[in-house]
């Protein structure tokens, strides 16, 4: 076996598209992408590159790949292996660790797994990748009826742009609407809540609706660091979720929250959200090993 790197596109697509891909790491990127699919993995070609082992007859039997979203920091995609082959912790090893030397020391290798899904730990473990955190996917599909300080919520309002927009950096920093993206979608199906106090704003939830799905998705939500653990963030759940369920004909509004600790983000229970998916992520740096 021998590894090489791959620069033909239609051969790529094609041994992903009849190969094993149930350990591959951030699978969902591909089908999300679905439109820019061949965008994303000629780029791929070109940055990091697309690594494969091959058999003594040339015939790809593992493939691996990521996409560059900054400088020097990639989500890795794969590996997709043949489905007459089996997959071993050095075999993946090998092949992945040969993508990452391509790349400086300081390069940043980031993975996704769904977890109950997927088959990782052992992998992770060969390479000495670290936890991260998780992404939690959770759910509701009824309204629980009470919203706590109502008083407090209000419509978005030009005049609260300036300490929305503080806020909205501050808490998101990678691959997110603008502030002033979020405040020029505002419409019947999309709204900006905002939680104000003392003159002050102290948090915000930007809401969308989807009719034709029948969805409401929570896209962003954040208290102030000087005011987390008082319920401001439960409270602006709440009042989405009575807003969705009261003025639309929806079936479920979902959100997605990063966080390392399950037994924080189980407490969104008591507003009758249960985690429907729930993705580990790692991290593989060369020069922190």
């Amino acid at each position: 076996m021998k590894i090489i790197q791959l620069n033909d596109y239609d051969q790529i697509v094609k041994f992903i598209n009849n190969a094993d891909y149930h350990t591959a790491s951030y699978l969902y990127k591909l089908p999300q992408a679905h439109e820019n699919v061949e965008t994303a993995i000629r780029q791929a070609i070109d940055d990091p590159g697309v690594f494969a082992q091959v058999d003594e007859q040339n015939e790809i039997v593992m493939l691996i790949f990521a996409f560059k979203y900054e400088d020097n920091k990639y989500k890795v995609i794969g590996p997709f292996i043949d489905k007459k082959s089996e997959l071993t912790t050095e075999s993946f090893k090998i092949l992945f660790e040969t993508m990452a030397q391509s790349k400086p020391d300081t390069a940043n290798f980031n993975f996704s797994f769904e977890e109950n899904e997927q088959n990782y730990s052992s992998f992770m473990k060969s390479i000495q990748s670290s936890y991260s955190f998780t992404d939690y996917h959770l759910i509701s599909t009824q309204d629980i009826g009470t919203v706590d300080n109502i008083q407090n919520i209000t419509d978005y309002h030009p005049a609260y742009y300036r300490s929305f927009k503080k806020l909205h950096e501050h808490t998101f920093k990678h691959d997110v609407m603008t502030a002033a993206e979020i405040v020029n979608s505002l419409d019947e199906q999309h709204k900006l809540f905002v939680f104000m106090s003392e003159g002050l704003l102290k948090g915000y939830l930007y809401l969308q609706i989807y009719e034709k799905t029948k969805n409401a998705e929570i896209k962003y939500f954040s208290s102030h660091t000087d005011y987390r653990f008082m319920g401001i963030a439960f409270d602006l759940l709440s009042h989405a979720l009575n807003f969705a369920f009261s003025n639309y004909d929806i079936d479920k509004t979902y959100f997605k929250i990063r966080n390392k600790n399950h037994t924080l983000v189980e407490r969104f229970n008591e507003l009758g959200f249960y985690i429907n998916y729930e993705y580990k992520k790692f991290k593989y740096v060369a020069a922190h090993l």
